[in-house]
């Protein structure tokens, strides 16, 4: 019995990026990891003596994100978010501690009382191999290098999922993390479609583990 040939499908139109600014798309992307475990949980203690712990977000933190949000500064929430926000929805804050692991990492950085101290992300663009990162540290906690600690971890999952590049957008004014990314080995980028935003990215072809371990914490607040 002869068999008829199936027609090939047409390809599918290339995604539309939402900023011109992105990262080209990549053919072929490496598949999702799975999500972060409690056993990558990090402790270690501040200059000041205080016990953290750093470690992946869990659902039950959204009521300490809302409470470690509170504790931010106004300029450190518009220089995170972009512009001003009093407070942090319950909404918001679900949204935050429930991620999907295949687009997102988070981690905390927490004390002995369970509170927030810091928070870092990752949002992995679904058309690239690219993510974009974030990090906000409680103002009584910064100098400490906590930042540094997280973009750390972020680099070292970024480069495990087999991404190529971790950027992200950075107010022009704050310098102190302009510094901080640059003694990291990131580039520094002017956007011209909005001359107060400098874009930073790491090669993560460039960027070992070893070459991150062997950098000092950061003498600045970085976030």
């Amino acid at each position: 019995m002869q068999k008829t040939a199936r027609p090939k499908r047409s390809a599918s139109p290339a995604s539309t990026y939402r900023s011109a600014t992105r990262p080209p798309r990549r053919i072929e992307r490496a598949p999702a990891r799975p999500a972060p475990t409690e056993a990558t949980i990090e402790t270690f203690r501040v200059a000041s003596g205080t016990a953290l712990a750093l470690r992946p977000i869990r659902p039950t933190d959204a009521d300490a994100l809302r409470r470690a949000f509170a504790r931010l500064t106004p300029d450190q929430v518009r220089l995170r978010l972009f512009h001003r926000m009093n407070e942090l929805s319950e909404e918001a804050a679900e949204r935050m501690t429930n991620v999907d692991s295949t687009t997102t990492i988070a981690y905390v950085v927490v004390d002995s009382e369970e509170e927030i101290r810091a928070e870092a992300r990752l949002h992995i663009d679904p058309v690239t191999d690219s993510a974009e990162f974030a990090v906000a540290v409680d103002p009584a906690f910064t100098n400490q290098g906590i930042g540094w600690r997280l973009i750390q971890r972020l680099l070292a999952d970024a480069r495990r999922r087999g991404l190529h590049e971790l950027w992200g957008d950075v107010l022009a004014e704050n310098q102190t993390m302009l510094e901080f990314a640059k003694a990291l080995g990131a580039d520094r980028q002017f956007r011209a479609d909005d001359p107060g935003i400098t874009r930073v990215s790491f090669d993560l072809k460039r960027v070992d583990d070893a070459m991150v371990a062997q950098l000092p914490p950061p003498t600045a607040p970085v976030a």
